[in-house]
């Protein structure tokens, strides 16, 4: 099985089951006859992007938003946007910062000279000559 074969399969075990630890995702993989260390995991979770969301029992992993859809950011994750010079704040849901600034980054890669974050929130530098305020304008339509 190659990576793009275990992504999917980690995708769809995170969207089929209530899936908490890597550890319970590396064994089900090996129920699925692959093995992988969960170093690997936690760098396929990254690569998809996936995130720990609220549940009846505590926090299971999750698809971001618009899973599978290519530069698409749910406005749910971004709560609010600011613009000062050439910097732009963005408040997002508390742990959806890792998914936003990815897309983001993909979005947009050629117009930031850095996106730094924390759980709830990225502060966006713009490179000089960027019109902040048209990009401003684009995360807020996404």
């Amino acid at each position: 099985m190659n990576k793009k074969e275990r992504l999917q399969l980690i995708s769809d075990m995170v969207s089929r089951y209530p899936i908490d630890t890597q550890e319970e995702i590396v064994s089900r993989l090996l129920q699925a006859g692959l093995k992988a260390t969960q170093a690997t995991v936690s760098r396929d979770i990254k690569t998809l992007g996936i995130v720990k969301i609220p549940s009846e029992h505590g926090y299971i992993y999750g698809l971001p938003n618009g899973h599978g859809k290519t530069n698409r950011l749910k406005l749910r994750y971004i709560l609010s946007c600011k613009r000062q010079d050439q910097m732009i704040h963005i408040d997002v849901e508390p742990g959806t910062m890792a998914v936003v600034k990815r897309q983001l980054l993909d979005r947009l890669k050629d117009a930031i000279f850095s996106l730094v974050g924390d759980d709830d929130s990225l502060l966006m530098v713009l490179k000089a000559g960027e019109n902040a305020q048209e990009i401003l304008r684009q995360i807020e339509e996404l």
